[in-house]
């Protein structure tokens, strides 16, 4: 069952942070290894709505971001996104280590664009680390196509994928 987060959740959403933290650490990929993103961030999410959960047998096993006020680091892209439609933005996806391989993240993925529809779009843009390729291989088998690369306000560069429909 997906549902929107709620204040309480920050503690849990927070274990499945860290669990997405060492995991990445241990291959190798230099993405979230400097405290991002934060119990502050999940906590704005929350009172913005944009942060959904998954819950099995009464424990959350992953959360998500799914936010339609846009991405202002998608402004300039080095490449070419493949439209100019509205679109929704998927962001701080991690899945707790007992859950992964369930096909948790392809259910957000799905509930993301459930959303868009209701919301009469077609459209939905995310970004990832170059070294990420678990997240590039689930990206690629949903259809969504690497249109470039952008710069985050940090100055760090991430691989910008999308999918329209």
């Amino acid at each position: 069952m997906i549902r929107k987060a709620k204040i309480a959740d920050i503690e849990q959403i927070m274990e499945i942070i860290h669990d997405a933290q060492s995991l990445l650490s241990s291959l190798g990929v230099d993405q979230w290894q400097d405290g991002y993103p934060t119990a502050e961030i999940i906590h704005s999410d929350i009172n913005n709505g944009e942060c959904f959960v998954v819950v099995e047998e009464g424990q959350i096993v992953g959360s998500v971001v799914i936010s339609f006020a846009g991405e202002p680091t998608y402004k300039i892209i080095e490449g070419e996104w493949m439209n100019s439609a509205h679109y929704a933005v998927i962001h701080r996806l991690a899945v707790r280590k007992s859950a992964r391989g369930k096909g948790y993240a392809k259910y957000f993925f799905d509930y993301a664009e459930l959303l868009c529809q209701q919301e009469g779009l077609h459209n939905i843009r995310v970004d990832t680390h170059a070294d990420n390729k678990i997240m590039q291989t689930l990206l690629n088998s949903l259809g969504y196509t690497s249109c470039g690369t952008i710069t985050l306000t940090s100055g760090a560069k991430r691989i910008a994928f999308q999918k329209e429909w």
